[in-house]
């Protein structure tokens, strides 16, 4: 459509201003263009405001020279309004160097049994930079009983003694880097074995260790 003269009113007049009102169906981008209110221009005199109701949006437009409107204030729209998506990546790299270090370690050979109150050594060689191991005893239920006692590395091995605890079987040692307790040995089950007393031959009678006469 086209400009209606009979669609602009005049809402407010004093001295050289008059607030218009217009109102068409016309779409308010039909409205902004150059001329549409060319036909007007000698009751849109400049410095006049227009109340525009358009048939997508409500506007309050600035009269310009020769009936020319500017953009104005936009109160009301019907249209959705402009959404602009965006996406968007972020690079990122990163270097990590690493140096494989072998740690590890051997049990020596450990007796299959010791008798209660004996005191026997444990020895285990390393590779690696290993400085320290702790040695423990752990009985048949993988409890510690004895240590950790931890000993220095040195030539490549390390050492300590343990007194025998009491009588039983399933008794293990086991032997960790301190630095590093993923580094471990358990070595196979031993026996404690009860103390035993020796016997003296006496004439007909047989004497205990201690003196005492044996009875049978």
């Amino acid at each position: 459509m086209s400009y209606i003269a009979s669609n602009l009113v005049p809402l407010v007049a004093a001295d050289s201003f008059t607030l218009w009102l217009y109102k068409t169906t016309d779409t308010r981008a039909t409205v902004l263009a150059p001329g549409y209110f060319t036909a007007g221009a000698s009751r849109l005199l400049p410095g006049h405001m227009l109340v525009l109701q358009a048939g997508d949006a409500s506007a309050i437009l600035p009269v310009r020279a020769n009936a020319a409107v500017g953009n104005g204030l936009v109160v009301d729209a019907s249209s959705p309004p402009l959404r602009l998506s965006a996406v968007g990546s972020l690079d990122f790299d990163t270097d990590l160097a690493a140096t494989a270090v072998a740690r590890c370690l051997t049990l020596g050979a450990m007796p299959s049994g010791v008798n209660q109150g004996e005191t026997f050594m444990v020895q285990a060689s390393v590779s690696g930079p290993v400085t320290t191991l702790k040695f423990s005893i752990l009985n048949a239920a993988g409890t510690v009983v004895l240590g950790p006692i931890s000993a220095t590395v040195s030539a490549g091995s390390a050492s300590t003694t343990f007194t025998a605890p009491s009588p039983g079987n399933g008794y293990r040692v086991k032997v960790e880097d301190a630095a590093d307790s993923l580094v471990v040995q358990l070595s196979p089950s031993f026996v404690v074995l009860s103390a035993f007393a020796l016997l003296i031959e006496n004439g007909m009678s047989l004497l205990l260790e201690t003196g005492g006469r044996l009875v049978l």
